[in-house]
């Protein structure tokens, strides 16, 4: 999940501005993990470092821990990413995906170890991955006013899935975390799976045909970005949630 915005307007700063997100991560309101990001901001090129892992009892089934780097620029108000590179840690194995973009087009993918196709898979074509994003360069969203934050389609790639998540406007709510006080945006979000997938998967299917999900968006300053607050994904055994705890520009 993102957690930055930067200035995209012809004000753009001068000197770096640097924004600071903490991420709890919650099912039946008990703890499974935690995530950190800090987005340094020159000009209109992007930089974002984030850490995450597993806590509480889910640390007993399913240790995890990670770094992500992101890069990227605005241009002409829109984000456009350059470089994604995801290293994590799952039980004792070892992994990582590497995604490079050219003009907003991936031109490179990799995952180590590499992705296990089972069948019936669904093959990702060369078409599919022109105008896409990773997942934290996809949720800085530009928008000149809240109410046209979610009306649009986030096209996403994270190095084996392609899918496409279809926002649509739901409302506003009240958000406070350390950094911010205000309104934010409600989007329901449906998950549109393209390629890059085990067709018929139980997981991948609910999550097209039957989860519940929404993210909720609020503004840093005048940034002109609006980056997710929180999130509410329905799965198979309950409702995962994702909140901002920390949501501020430091300097």
């Amino acid at each position: 999940m993102s957690c930055a915005g930067f200035a995209l307007s012809a004000g753009a700063a001068q000197a770096d501005d640097l924004y600071r997100t903490d991420y709890e991560i919650s099912i039946f309101g008990l703890s499974i993990a935690r995530a950190a990001t800090e987005t340094t901001v020159s000009g209109s090129r992007y930089n974002l470092n984030g850490n995450f892992k597993t806590s509480g009892l889910a640390r007993v089934f399913d240790d995890t821990a990670g770094t992500v780097h992101v890069t990227g620029n605005a241009v002409k108000g829109k984000v456009i990413p350059s470089t994604f590179d995801l290293n994590y840690k799952h039980g004792r194995k070892n992994k990582r995906t590497t995604i490079r973009f050219a003009n907003g087009n991936v031109v490179a993918a990799e995952n180590q170890p590499p992705v296990k196709k089972r069948d019936p898979w669904v093959e990702t074509s060369p078409q599919d991955l022109l105008n896409v994003s990773d997942a934290l360069s996809a949720l800085m969203i530009p928008a000149t006013d809240p109410s046209s934050v979610c009306n649009r389609t986030l096209s996403v790639f994270d190095g084996q899935t392609r899918a496409d998540i279809k926002l649509s406007f739901n409302g506003t709510e009240s958000f406070t975390a350390d950094g911010f006080t205000g309104e934010s945006v409600i989007c329901s979000a449906k998950f549109i799976p393209i390629s890059g997938y085990q067709k018929g998967k139980k997981s991948i299917d609910y999550l097209a045909n039957k989860s519940r999900i929404s993210v909720s968006f609020a503004s840093l300053g005048d940034s002109g970005i609006y980056a997710p607050v929180v999130a509410r994904i329905g799965t198979q055994i309950g409702t995962l949630k994702i909140s901002a705890s920390r949501f501020e520009k430091v300097n």
